[in-house]
């Protein structure tokens, strides 16, 4: 199995640069990302990127996306082009480039739900880069872990 690999169309990267411009504030900010994939051959295309929302919880350390604004967007993306809810962008305005361990624990609490059925997640995370007006853009694609097969395994 190939590990799947993310293609962001440029007005999406785009789009997300200009957002993220909204940690200048010092808070971290984000937005669901809608798209499809993985395709037949691991691709998972990103093809629009959501704002925060207007109540969405945003501190230094913390960003806590606006549910209902992104079942909207998600909603309206399906209805415009059935794309689906791929993954999360976010802003680490003066942390490491890197998923935090809060990131893990909630990416893999969403690659868990069997609602959600995601065989892969995206997860962007933005960076000034010395600033916002220079961010960088870093991206981490979590799959779900096959479960073991039930009863006996042969030898």
């Amino acid at each position: 199995m190939t590990a799947p690999s993310v293609k962001i169309l440029p007005e999406v990267e785009q789009r997300i640069r200009e957002l993220a411009a909204g940690s200048e504030d010092g808070r971290e900010t984000g937005g669901i990302l809608l798209g499809r994939g993985p395709d037949g051959d691991g691709v998972i295309t990103v093809e629009q990127a959501g704002d925060p929302g207007p109540s969405a919880k945003r501190r230094p350390d913390f960003f806590l996306r606006d549910l209902d604004h992104a079942r909207e967007l998600a909603a309206a993306a399906w209805d415009n082009g059935e794309a689906v809810w791929v993954g999360e962008w976010h802003t680490h305005p003066t942390g490491p480039p890197t998923p935090s361990n809060r990131d893990l624990v909630t990416f893999a609490g969403l690659l868990a739900d069997p609602e959600l059925a995601f065989a892969a997640f995206v997860s962007i995370i933005v960076v000034p880069d010395p600033d916002w007006a220079s961010s960088r853009l870093l991206t981490w694609v979590l799959g779900a872990v096959p479960k073991p097969p039930r009863g006996r395994l042969d030898p």
